[in-house]
């Protein structure tokens, strides 16, 4: 925990220091929806032994900041809450009366972190609406963890909700990862913006080991937000000295 009130000191300085040279400042609120999963090394993939992963619907909820330096160039930092996982299936049958009976079990993991993106944005556009593209990196903790067991028998039934010791399964709290996006904002009245955009993730840290071969996997998602900014504050430019 120090370690992450440490990291977060050093990027709020850090956006302090940016916003210093900025020209605009915009403050928000965003939430969004991702299919979370994880990226398997392929010659794992292919390993009888392992499970076949699957995407989780996930969510995300943050602050986000806009320091414009141009009407065409702007960082943006941003702090959210978002959840990561995946998800494991195995299907199996049985007939009961000649009849065929669906049977199955779930288990889905799920992490949830504090990350915070730190993105460039290049916006193209007029004063009613503006498209933009979106890069650059992001650090993450995962705060906790939990592991959901689900039963099928014709119906899907929750059986357990069992928390993870992140630290006795030897998970990786840290995780250090790259985002990319495109979106489009619109202009609601006295320099609001309503926002929509698509994002994809990608952890570069190792986050945890397969079971059976030991090698270790990292974080993916694709993801919608939507989201609301306003101007804070808009910095003056002197005028050149004739």
């Amino acid at each position: 925990m120090k370690a992450l009130l440490r990291t977060t000191g050093f990027a709020m300085a850090f956006i302090f220091a940016i916003n210093l040279s900025a020209q605009e400042f915009s403050l928000g609120i965003k939430t969004g929806v991702q299919a979370a999963n994880v990226k398997v090394p392929g010659f794992i993939s292919d390993i009888n032994a392992i499970p076949d992963f699957r995407s989780i619907t996930a969510v995300n909820v943050g602050v986000v900041s806009e320091i414009g330096f141009n009407e065409h160039f702007a960082v943006q930092p941003e702090l959210n809450y978002t959840q990561k996982g995946f998800q494991i299936k195995e299907d199996f049958g049985l007939n009961l009366f000649d009849l065929p009976l669906p049977l199955g079990v779930t288990a889905i993991s799920k992490f949830h972190y504090l990350e915070m993106p730190l993105l460039a944005k290049a916006k193209f556009g007029n004063e009613t609406a503006n498209f933009y593209l979106l890069a650059g990196p992001t650090i993450g903790y995962a705060m906790s963890g939990n592991l959901i067991t689900r039963a099928r028998v014709l119906v899907e039934v929750d059986l357990f909700n069992t928390p993870i010791n992140l630290d006795a399964v030897g998970y990786n709290r840290w995780e250090i990862g790259g985002m990319a996006g495109a979106g489009v904002s619109f202009n609601v009245g006295n320099g609001n913006q309503l926002f929509l955009d698509a994002r994809y993730s990608h952890g570069f840290s190792q986050a945890y080991d397969i079971p059976v071969v030991r090698e270790r996997v990292r974080h993916n998602s694709v993801g919608v937000n939507v989201g609301f900014m306003m101007p804070i504050g808009k910095r003056k430019v002197a005028a050149p000295r004739a």
